[in-house]
Protein backbone atom coordinates (compact mmCIF):
# COMPACT_ATOMS: atom_id res chain seq x y z
CA UNK A 1 0.00 0.00 0.00
CA UNK A 2 0.92 3.64 -0.66
CA UNK A 3 2.11 6.01 1.58
CA UNK A 4 -0.50 8.24 0.60
CA UNK A 5 -3.38 6.04 0.81
CA UNK A 6 -2.00 4.68 4.59
CA UNK A 7 -1.36 8.12 5.84
CA UNK A 8 -4.97 8.78 4.30
CA UNK A 9 -6.39 5.98 6.57
CA UNK A 10 -4.15 6.67 9.89
CA UNK A 11 -5.41 10.51 9.40
CA UNK A 12 -8.98 9.92 9.40
CA UNK A 13 -8.80 6.78 12.55
CA UNK A 14 -7.14 9.89 14.00
CA UNK A 15 -9.81 12.19 13.48
CA UNK A 16 -12.59 9.90 14.61
CA UNK A 17 -11.22 8.86 17.29
CA UNK A 18 -10.52 11.79 18.87
CA UNK A 19 -13.86 13.27 18.34
CA UNK A 20 -16.61 10.92 17.66
CA UNK A 21 -16.16 7.98 19.43
CA UNK A 22 -16.98 9.25 22.79
CA UNK A 23 -20.81 8.52 21.20
CA UNK A 24 -20.33 5.33 20.87
CA UNK A 25 -18.72 4.53 24.47
CA UNK A 26 -19.78 1.86 26.51
CA UNK A 27 -18.75 2.32 30.54
CA UNK A 28 -16.53 5.40 29.20
CA UNK A 29 -14.92 2.61 26.57
CA UNK A 30 -14.03 3.44 22.96
CA UNK A 31 -11.78 1.17 20.31
CA UNK A 32 -8.10 2.20 19.72
CA UNK A 33 -8.45 2.84 15.93
CA UNK A 34 -4.82 3.69 16.00
CA UNK A 35 -4.14 0.40 17.25
CA UNK A 36 -6.42 -1.63 15.33
CA UNK A 37 -4.75 -0.29 12.43
CA UNK A 38 -0.94 -0.76 13.42
CA UNK A 39 -2.00 -4.21 13.90
CA UNK A 40 -3.72 -4.08 10.58
CA UNK A 41 -0.78 -2.39 8.43
CA UNK A 42 1.84 -4.60 10.50
CA UNK A 43 0.08 -8.03 10.22
CA UNK A 44 -1.32 -7.79 6.70
CA UNK A 45 0.85 -5.90 4.55
CA UNK A 46 4.32 -6.63 2.80
CA UNK A 47 5.55 -3.21 3.56
CA UNK A 48 6.04 -3.69 7.09
CA UNK A 49 7.04 -0.21 7.82
CA UNK A 50 3.65 1.65 7.51
CA UNK A 51 2.57 0.08 10.91
CA UNK A 52 5.76 0.73 12.48
CA UNK A 53 6.03 4.70 10.98
CA UNK A 54 2.37 5.64 11.34
CA UNK A 55 1.90 3.90 14.63
CA UNK A 56 4.82 6.05 15.71
CA UNK A 57 3.69 9.42 14.08
CA UNK A 58 0.57 9.81 15.07
CA UNK A 59 0.72 8.38 18.65
CA UNK A 60 2.88 11.03 19.19
CA UNK A 61 -0.08 13.40 17.92
CA UNK A 62 -2.26 11.48 20.01
CA UNK A 63 0.31 11.79 23.74
CA UNK A 64 1.07 15.41 22.71
CA UNK A 65 -3.03 16.75 22.15
CA UNK A 66 -4.54 14.62 24.53
CA UNK A 67 -2.18 13.06 26.99
CA UNK A 68 -0.15 14.31 29.62
CA UNK A 69 2.81 12.55 28.88
CA UNK A 70 4.46 12.41 25.53
CA UNK A 71 5.49 8.89 23.43
CA UNK A 72 4.01 6.77 25.83
CA UNK A 73 1.15 5.34 22.90
CA UNK A 74 4.27 6.09 20.41
CA UNK A 75 6.46 3.66 22.65
CA UNK A 76 3.63 0.96 22.97
CA UNK A 77 2.82 1.30 18.98
CA UNK A 78 6.51 0.83 18.28
CA UNK A 79 6.86 -2.27 20.41
CA UNK A 80 3.14 -3.63 19.36
CA UNK A 81 3.96 -3.32 15.30
CA UNK A 82 7.64 -4.79 16.23
CA UNK A 83 6.50 -7.58 17.68
CA UNK A 84 3.67 -8.44 14.85
CA UNK A 85 6.14 -7.43 12.55
CA UNK A 86 8.15 -10.27 14.37
CA UNK A 87 5.79 -13.05 14.79
CA UNK A 88 4.18 -12.65 11.46
CA UNK A 89 6.70 -15.23 10.27
CA UNK A 90 4.44 -17.58 12.02
CA UNK A 91 1.35 -16.26 11.30
CA UNK A 92 -0.80 -17.16 8.80
CA UNK A 93 -2.36 -13.58 7.77
CA UNK A 94 -5.35 -14.88 5.55
CA UNK A 95 -6.99 -17.20 8.88
CA UNK A 96 -9.56 -15.06 10.68
CA UNK A 97 -8.53 -16.99 14.11
CA UNK A 98 -4.58 -15.60 13.99
CA UNK A 99 -5.84 -12.00 12.98
CA UNK A 100 -8.72 -12.89 15.90
CA UNK A 101 -5.79 -13.80 18.38
CA UNK A 102 -3.18 -10.85 17.66
CA UNK A 103 -5.36 -8.31 18.19
CA UNK A 104 -6.91 -9.24 21.76
CA UNK A 105 -2.84 -10.20 22.23
CA UNK A 106 -2.13 -6.67 20.98
CA UNK A 107 -5.14 -4.79 23.38
CA UNK A 108 -3.74 -6.84 26.44
CA UNK A 109 -0.09 -5.97 25.87
CA UNK A 110 -0.90 -2.06 25.28
CA UNK A 111 -3.30 -2.15 28.13
CA UNK A 112 -1.26 -3.50 30.73
CA UNK A 113 1.88 -1.60 29.55
CA UNK A 114 0.48 1.51 29.23
CA UNK A 115 -0.96 1.17 32.80
CA UNK A 116 2.79 -0.33 34.33
CA UNK A 117 4.27 3.27 32.63
CA UNK A 118 1.48 5.22 33.84
CA UNK A 119 2.21 3.95 37.12
CA UNK A 120 5.99 4.36 36.66
CA UNK A 121 5.12 8.25 35.99
CA UNK A 122 3.23 8.41 38.95
CA UNK A 123 -0.32 7.61 38.16
CA UNK A 124 -2.68 5.90 40.66
CA UNK A 125 -5.06 3.93 38.59
CA UNK A 126 -5.60 0.90 40.25
CA UNK A 127 -4.71 -2.33 38.40
CA UNK A 128 -8.17 -3.70 38.90
CA UNK A 129 -9.52 -0.88 37.65
CA UNK A 130 -8.11 -1.57 34.41
CA UNK A 131 -8.92 -4.76 34.55
CA UNK A 132 -12.35 -4.38 34.81
CA UNK A 133 -12.90 -2.56 31.44
CA UNK A 134 -10.35 -4.56 29.91
CA UNK A 135 -12.69 -7.25 28.62
CA UNK A 136 -14.87 -4.11 26.44
CA UNK A 137 -11.57 -2.60 25.61
CA UNK A 138 -11.25 -6.37 23.89
CA UNK A 139 -14.28 -6.79 22.22
CA UNK A 140 -14.36 -3.02 20.79
CA UNK A 141 -10.78 -3.52 18.84
CA UNK A 142 -11.56 -7.15 17.94
CA UNK A 143 -14.72 -5.83 16.13
CA UNK A 144 -12.81 -3.15 14.57
CA UNK A 145 -9.94 -5.00 13.42
CA UNK A 146 -12.51 -7.73 11.67
CA UNK A 147 -14.74 -4.83 10.15
CA UNK A 148 -10.91 -3.68 8.74
CA UNK A 149 -9.45 -6.81 7.58
CA UNK A 150 -12.71 -7.64 5.51
CA UNK A 151 -12.05 -4.20 3.65
CA UNK A 152 -8.78 -4.51 3.10
CA UNK A 153 -7.81 -8.35 3.14
CA UNK A 154 -8.15 -8.59 -1.00
CA UNK A 155 -5.70 -5.22 -1.35
CA UNK A 156 -3.18 -6.74 0.97
CA UNK A 157 -2.88 -10.63 -0.28
CA UNK A 158 -2.15 -11.30 -3.46
CA UNK A 159 -2.04 -14.80 -4.87
CA UNK A 160 -0.38 -15.75 -8.19
CA UNK A 161 -3.16 -16.77 -9.48
CA UNK A 162 -4.58 -13.05 -9.78
CA UNK A 163 -4.83 -11.87 -12.83
CA UNK A 164 -3.51 -8.69 -12.17
CA UNK A 165 -1.02 -9.50 -9.89
CA UNK A 166 2.57 -7.87 -9.76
Amino acid sequence: MKYKYATCFFLVAFIIQTTLMNMISIAGVTPNLLLCLVVIFSLLYDDKNHGIIFGVVFGLLYDIAFTGHVGVAALLFLIISLSIIFASFIINKEVILSVIIVIVLATIAYVFMYWGIMALMGSNTSFLFMLRFLPIHILYNTIVVLILYFLMIKKAIRHYEDRYYR
